[in-house]
């Protein structure tokens, strides 16, 4: 066997993980039409990823997974659990947010707004009528207004939510490199999207010496995922192999509208004082059980805190504490079920990695495990998951 691939799981080769990244699924497009009366003079570009388990002739037994992606809002991010995925028949759909990847440009002050219209779009326009739901840090935001609006498109049979490492304002958190850059000016914070590309370029700890401010963008921007010790499973494996390529393959096509997002986490978007029409956690937590209750839905919750997090602080700390007591005056009223679980030697960025076990926890519960001759028919393993790929579309 050839030193490269030697150096990766069951054989894979560089090429053949680019040919995994460039798999159709991953790259496709959606047009939201123009609507002037919604302030969009042109149609807006989408492209989301859709992949996992597909079941055209009985879509019913697709579970489907609608995610709503961190701060570098790519599609990309979780590709590598296809095959666990299929495994649980869990189908998962996963939009680029403004200004990532294809999916065309929009300010901060405009981004809530016009995510409320997307999303419903995109599920009209693959025919998905109800989801389950899971986000990673600045997407907790977005998914928690896609539920105030439209709380219809939640699982009659599994209304759920699973959000790992959810963003907190570092009012609550405490966290101080996250307060000195809530503190920047405007114009700073807006040049995140070029710190993040720096920083993936390996060049961070020369930003952070040479710059006076820069060291508070570097968590804010940083996606560096360090990859664990070698006792793990194929898919676990695999993932980590990828992990590096498939960063590069997420700043390569583009990452601008980091920007705007992270103006927006930081609630220093013009003109907007929260999050669409609600301030924060505190505020949308009894208007969403309130919402819930008219339409006659209920929803259960799990969230999932990162030992380790220089974002939102550490697992246990002010942060994740006050993000818990929001959800205390709807624990036991019958409309809200909300849990949160520690991730032992998970870090903000890695809370969702297939090391540390939450995701695997969350597929176990949405989805459905495949039989033995479903796995062995649809689930080439990962040396030949590239060869497999138009089979499978």
């Amino acid at each position: 066997m050839p030193a490269t691939q030697q150096q990766l799981p069951q054989g894979t080769t560089a090429a053949e993980q680019d040919r995994f990244l460039h798999d159709p699924r991953f790259t496709q497009t959606f047009e939201l039409p123009a609507d002037a009366a919604r302030g969009r003079p042109e149609p807006l570009q989408i492209t989301y990823a859709d992949y996992g388990y597909r079941n055209e002739a009985h879509p019913e037994d697709e579970n489907v997974l609608l995610f709503f992606a961190p701060l570098v809002g790519s599609r990309m991010l979780h590709v590598t659990k296809d095959a666990l995925a299929k495994r649980h028949k869990i189908r998962i759909v996963s939009p680029d947010r403004p200004g990532i990847g294809g999916t065309g440009d929009v300010t901060a002050e405009r981004r809530m707004m016009v995510w409320r219209d997307v999303i419903p779009a995109l599920l009209k326009h693959l025919g998905i009528r109800h989801v389950s739901l899971g986000s990673q840090s600045g997407g907790s935001i977005y998914v928690l207004d896609m539920l105030l609006h439209h709380p219809e498109f939640l699982h009659p049979e599994r209304p759920y939510l699973a959000v790992g490492g959810p963003w907190i304002l570092p009012a609550h958190s405490g966290v101080l490199a996250m307060s000195i850059t809530k503190a920047l000016p405007e114009s700073v914070i807006a040049q995140v999207d070029k710190f993040a590309t720096f920083i993936n370029n390996n060049v961070g700890p020369m930003l952070s010496t040479s710059f006076g401010f820069s060291q508070t963008l570097v968590s804010l921007a940083s996606t560096k995922q360090q990859p664990g010790p070698a006792d793990a499973d194929e898919d676990v494996k695999f993932e980590e192999a990828l992990g590096p390529r498939l960063q590069n393959f997420v700043f390569s096509h583009g990452i601008h509208g980091m920007s705007q997002e992270a103006l927006l986490l930081m609630q220093r978007a013009e003109g907007v004082s929260g999050w669409g029409d609600w301030s924060d956690y505190d505020e949308v937590v009894p208007r969403l059980a309130e919402v819930l209750r008219a339409a006659g839905r209920r929803l259960g919750i799990d969230v999932f805190f990162a030992e380790t997090d220089d974002m939102i602080g550490n697992a246990g700390s002010k942060g994740p504490k006050w993000f818990d007591s929001c959800w205390e005056s709807e624990q036991g009223r019958g409309v809200i079920e909300y849990t949160s679980t520690d991730v032992s030697g998970a870090n903000h960025d890695t809370i969702w990695n297939l090391r540390f076990g939450a995701m695997s926890k969350v597929f176990a519960k949405i989805g459905t495990q495949a039989s033995q001759e479903e796995r062995d028919a649809q689930l080439p393993h990962h040396e030949d998951n590239v060869d497999a790929i138009a089979a499978s579309v």
